[in-house]
């Protein structure tokens, strides 16, 4: 995520033509599907522990909403076009307040999952919020090439952007929601089989249907029909979206057999701040929302767009790269140890710094 995001604002424009470009490009783009199968496939492992708190509504439940909705306003403060609330209720170009409301992962994430909540406290059954979650992602895979094509200027400006990328929206709903109910999906399969004891099983059965997947995906590619008018693979195509999937859950299977891999300390005793893909994952939201800043914040002088620009060739991009994701490491772990040591500190710290942004909005 932050290579990707770092190549993207800073690589040179004429490096861009080139064939390593494409290529990268390729494996870049599996980063954003990749992090919504692990968002999905993660609240698989909390509905499925906490399935009874939810639907009856206990406290665990309304902790998890104050979560998804922070997520959510964190998603739009990113594009909050001045930092000033009163300059903001002034603003009348229609481009500055489409590029605030335009749909960004965080939002994705928020949405889909509120949606998956009220979908458990529906169904009430785990069986039946299974079968639900499988048919929405696949309604979502295959309308998604019709509902881009569609014209969404009569909609409300906020609602606009989570149907089509027209308005500025790189991750509108259709497709992108479909890869975390998909991580949702595969997350329940995998808890049940752990509680029966066959995961690895489970595991070489995904590994099979993945490669088919893909190459059934990339076949249907080259034939020569389709069923959908002005077809491109490259942006809604339900074939382009299983290649992906088929590609995600190929290095999640990886990154899981490296995980029960012969080793001197045994997983279960490896703590969160020893293993970069533990403190990576378990403090996603922040150093996802800090990196951006670092890198895009284009009213920071010290942001990487404002410092460089589009300028660099890619050994220079490497060497930044790997200073923010050291120093990201570095913030995630004071954090994590912050919290570790003083869960009320923490979230003092956490509350202060809100209100502290909050305020200075507000007051601007």
């Amino acid at each position: 995520m932050i290579e990707t995001h770092v190549v993207n604002a800073l690589l040179h424009p004429s490096i861009k033509q080139g064939n390593i470009f494409t290529v990268l490009a390729f494996v870049n783009g599996l980063v954003a599907p990749s992090f919504l199968f692990c968002a999905g496939f993660a609240f698989a492992i909390t509905a499925h522990r906490k399935w009874q708190d939810y639907i009856s509504f206990k406290p665990s439940f309304w902790r998890y909403c104050v979560r998804l909705f922070f997520i959510l306003v964190v998603g739009y403060s990113l594009h909050i076009p001045v930092f000033s609330l009163r300059k903001m209720l002034t603003l009348t170009d229609e481009g500055l307040w489409t590029s605030f409301f335009q749909a960004d992962i965080l939002q994705v994430i928020a949405l889909t999952l509120m949606f998956s909540v009220l979908f458990a406290i529906t169904v009430r059954k785990e069986r039946r919020f299974i079968l639900f979650t499988t048919i929405t992602a696949a309604l979502v895979v295959f309308i998604s090439p019709i509902i881009w094509e569609m014209n969404f200027d009569r909609l409300p400006i906020w609602l606009r952007p989570y149907l089509s990328p027209s308005y500025k929206s790189q991750f509108p709903l259709f497709p992108w929601s479909a890869f975390l109910l998909a991580g949702s999906l595969i997350g329940y399969v995998f808890m049940k089989a752990r509680e029966t004891g066959t995961e690895k099983s489970l595991v070489d059965r995904l590994s099979v249907l993945s490669i088919c997947v893909i190459v059934v995906s990339i076949v249907a590619e080259l034939l020569p029909v389709t069923l959908y008018p002005n077809h491109n693979f490259w942006k809604a195509s339900p074939e382009f979206f299983f290649v992906r999937l088929g590609l995600v859950v190929l290095c999640s299977i990886m990154l899981w057999r490296y995980e029960q891999r012969p080793a001197r300390i045994p997983s279960s005793e490896i703590k969160p701040e020893h293993s970069v893909f533990a403190l990576f994952g378990q403090e996603s939201l922040l150093v996802y929302y800090v990196h951006l800043m670092i890198v895009y914040g284009e009213d920071q002088q010290w942001s990487f767009i404002r410092l460089f620009g589009p300028t660099l060739n890619y050994g220079e991009c490497f060497g930044l790269f790997i200073a923010l994701t050291l120093s990201m490491y570095l913030l995630a772990f004071v954090w994590h140890w912050i919290k570790g040591w003083n869960q009320k500190a923490a979230r003092l710290i956490q509350w202060a710094t809100v209100a502290g942004f909050v305020v200075a909005f507000a007051v601007k």
